[in-house]
């Protein structure tokens, strides 16, 4: 009897509710900077539709505010770790931004943080509070832009457009063909 309530305690034990989470390698600060392709500060809109990937990776909407690298749009689509987002949400419930780090992955159709958390760097009234201060303030404090306006699509579908219309023409063209011929055998 007793090895049968250890073994049903052991499955109890094994079946309870696991806990799963992604490991990342701490890297320096000069490794994230020279990976990045995009470095922008903001915030996460946790109440947009998420963008899944083939990796770890979700892509949420992002509000930039300033851009130190690259370009970007007032609101792009960043990678968000998916063990992340409960933690990233708080922060920014409390008055937080993210100062990421980004790059382009072949898992991922939009940017990610490099090496997940350690492209997430957390900011909080203008102060870098998640370590390396002085190399990520230097960063935080140096020459930023205003995000690009973003893209007007009026017009953007004009090549679509005249290939759905050629298409149609050439179908219609051989309908015409080939109603003509069936007339033509049935005399």
């Amino acid at each position: 009897m007793r090895k049968v309530f250890l073994i049903l305690f052991a499955l109890l034990l094994a079946g309870s509710s696991p806990s799963f989470a992604t490991k990342w390698l701490e890297l320096n600060p000069e490794k994230v900077e020279s990976r990045s392709q995009v470095i922008v500060l903001g915030t996460y809109n946790f109440k947009s539709k998420q963008k899944s990937s083939k990796g770890i990776f979700y892509g949420r909407q992002f509000q930039v505010e300033k851009v130190y690298k690259g370009e970007a749009a007032e609101t792009i689509t960043a990678g968000l770790d998916i063990y992340d987002a409960g933690w990233a949400e708080e922060y920014q419930q409390d008055g937080g931004k993210f100062l990421l780090f980004l790059e382009k992955t072949n898992e991922a159709r939009f940017l990610v943080p490099i090496a997940g958390p350690n492209g997430m760097v957390q900011v909080l009234d203008d102060r870098i509070i998640s370590g390396h201060e002085d190399f990520y303030g230097q960063i935080l404090s140096g020459e930023a832009r205003k995000p690009s306006p973003p893209k007007s699509n009026e017009g953007g579908h004009l090549l679509e457009v005249l290939l759905f219309s050629f298409i149609g023409l050439i179908t219609f063209l051989l309908i015409i063909r080939f109603l003509a011929r069936e007339k033509a055998k049935s005399y």
